[in-house]
């Protein structure tokens, strides 16, 4: 079919961005244009309000689905798993994740809301009804809005529904891509920065999972790298939509009170951005730089991480076994920049030795993440053998003494004191092209941070990176408020860590402050290629060609 896009803005250019495979043969706001010198199949109308457009069709006497249609009747298409059009939508749970459902921008509207614990009739103008009064569930696409929903599964399943048929939970929905299309191309927010990470980045993390920006920065992943081998997940819907929210620069997905380029930058209205005419970006024929946090593997127990040492074994070893195999023969070969590895210890973790020891592995550049307690002169050896690659080395360290680092990371500070020295006299030699240092603050170390800007001096590193401590599940919420040296709203520092900031080491040119944006200089960039080159190039300087 030949279609008109009926609406010269920001919408259409999101539209033929993501259906590329349609025939758009012009787009303009002139209808009078577009009824008399175009011969077409049916018009688009994309714009945020479209009751004056259609006004417009309809006057003339088109007909909305015949005719016409808008932008969004398109988006469904993209899903695997489709709510039949003859259903109506009910919603189970009148909580905050129902709250949570609502507050996206939804294609429907609730047509009732179900709860186990009825204690009211309507909710939201909408009715109430308990579970054991509906008569007829076939009537009904259930939603379920409840963080605990297994009791609700099962009762549904009792009843003879089938998931994603008859049901499905709201983060399985909310996962959708034509819900996730919805909330970028019709957010109006705009931010005057360009940044092209998620069109060359891929994260490999646990259970094959991945994401296409650090996890930290951007919550939701893309397709899992069991289900579609690399052609199909890097060029799939789903990421390219990931990919729009950056080019057309809502940035949607991301989390912008963690990433740093977002610090400073004013969110503007989208009318700034309609009289933009430079096309979209292009995604990389394959994602350049990889980042691996698969296996947990560690030999350290850090109480903001873990409980105990682990190693993967049994099940999970497979898993890890199994990605190391895809890592090899399907990511590693076309990849430019490595990053090992965002989830456990570099060189305590056989999968991911397999991986830097693989023929595979040959990139130009590689940052290894670790927690220095094992990078000695032997393992240093071994890694480096073969290599031609730039390597940048970044260490966990969060204590400056004995005491301290024995109760948080629980390890060998003796040991890893011995190994800075060594990586300091690598750095100096320029084996290591970049040095840094990292310190996660929170209540037991923050009266730390002045020791471990002139331990960092000393040994010549290139950058010390402060972040403020986060809950990955290993805190109760009681005991987290007690550990984070922040106030309730994860932005304000406590007035103790305030005052250990305003000491004049801590302005010192090597210490950036991260995700304490109390405290952290706002970055004057509007071009940033990839995050992770443009992180280590702020203060390593000149990296990557």
């Amino acid at each position: 079919m030949d279609y008109i896009l009926y609406g010269n803005n920001r919408i259409a250019k999101d539209f033929r961005y993501l259906f590329d495979d349609l025939n758009i043969i012009s787009v303009s706001d002139d209808i009078e244009s577009i009824l008399s010198d175009y011969r077409y199949d049916q018009i688009i109308i994309c714009d945020f309000d479209k009751s004056q457009k259609e006004e417009e069709l309809k006057k003339r006497g088109l007909v909305y689905g015949t005719d016409y249609v808008y932008e969004e009747d398109f988006f469904p298409s993209l899903d695997s798993i489709s709510i039949p059009k003859d259903r109506k939508i009910a919603v189970w749970g009148t909580g905050n994740r129902c709250k949570f459902l609502l507050s996206h921008n939804l294609p429907w509207e609730p047509d009732l809301f179900i709860d186990s614990y009825k204690k009211q009739d309507t909710f939201m103008n909408v009715p109430v009804a308990a579970p054991e009064n509906i008569m007829d569930w076939s009537l009904y696409f259930v939603i379920i809005a409840v963080e605990k929903d297994q009791e609700i599964r099962d009762r549904l399943s009792g009843c003879g529904l089938k998931e994603k048929e008859d049901y499905m939970g709201f983060q399985q929905f909310l996962e959708l891509p034509s819900v996730l299309l919805r909330q970028t191309i019709f957010d109006q927010a705009y931010y005057d920065l360009q940044c092209k990470t998620m069109e060359n980045h891929l994260e490999i993390l646990e259970d094959g999972k991945t994401r296409c920006c650090c996890t930290t920065f951007v919550s939701q992943g893309l397709d899992n790298i069991f289900e579609k081998d690399l052609q199909e997940l890097w060029h799939s819907k789903l990421h390219k939509i990931m990919c729009l929210s950056t080019e057309n620069r809502t940035f949607s997905f991301c989390d912008k009170t963690m990433c740093p380029l977002f610090v400073g930058k004013k969110m503007e209205k989208d009318s700034l951005f309609s009289k933009r005419e430079e096309p979209y970006g292009e995604i990389a024929p394959f994602p350049e730089t990889l980042a691996l946090g698969y296996d947990s593997s560690c030999n350290l127990s850090c109480i903001t991480c873990r409980k105990g040492v682990h190693f993967a074994k049994g099940e999970e070893l497979a898993c890890v076994n199994k990605i190391t195999e895809q890592v090899i023969h399907q990511y590693l070969p076309q990849c430019k920049f490595l990053i090992l590895a965002g989830s456990g210890e570099v060189f305590a973790s056989p999968a991911y030795g397999k991986v830097y020891e693989s023929k595979a592995c040959n990139p130009k550049y590689i940052r290894l993440l670790s927690n220095g307690t094992l990078f000695t002169p032997e393992n240093w050896k071994h890694f480096k053998e073969g290599k031609s690659a730039k390597i940048m080395l970044t260490v966990s360290v969060d204590a400056t003494t004995k005491e301290t680092y024995s109760r948080i990371r629980r390890g060998d500070f003796d040991a890893l004191r011995k190994n800075m020295e060594f990586a300091s006299e690598l750095r100096k030699k320029e084996e290591l092209c970049y040095f840094r240092m990292n310190f996660v603050v929170q209540r037991e170390n923050y009266k730390e941070m002045v020791p471990f800007v002139e331990w960092g001096k000393e040994l010549g590193v290139d950058e010390l990176f402060f972040t403020k401590i986060l809950n990955w599940g290993t805190y109760t919420a009681e005991e987290f408020a007690q550990v984070s040296m922040m106030e309730e709203d994860g932005v304000t520092p406590k007035p103790e860590l305030r005052e250990v900031m305003e000491h004049p080491v801590m302005s010192s040119d090597l210490v950036d402050m991260g995700t304490i944006q109390f405290a952290h200089k706002v970055d004057e960039v509007n071009l940033v290629e990839n995050y992770y080159m443009w992180e280590l190039e702020k203060r390593g300087g000149k990296l990557f060609d």
